[in-house]
């Protein structure tokens, strides 16, 4: 009993490790991945309030 027990336990654990693992992997590659609309503006102006607001403001004044 006591054998099977940890059997069961062992391969539980081997796939939640596993799992993990992966996604720990998996989310560092979509931080690696260039994000080219970062500071594009936006030509669809659906608020009609313009794109005055998408822009961050100068830190040099």
């Amino acid at each position: 009993m006591s054998t099977s027990m940890f059997i069961t336990g062992f391969v539980i654990f081997s796939i939640y490790m596993t799992f993990l693992i992966w996604n720990i992997l998996n989310g560092h590659k979509s931080d690696d991945a260039p994000n080219h609309l970062d500071h594009e503006p936006d030509n669809l102006d659906a608020d009609g309030m313009g794109n005055f607001s998408r822009f961050p403001s100068d830190s040099t004044k």
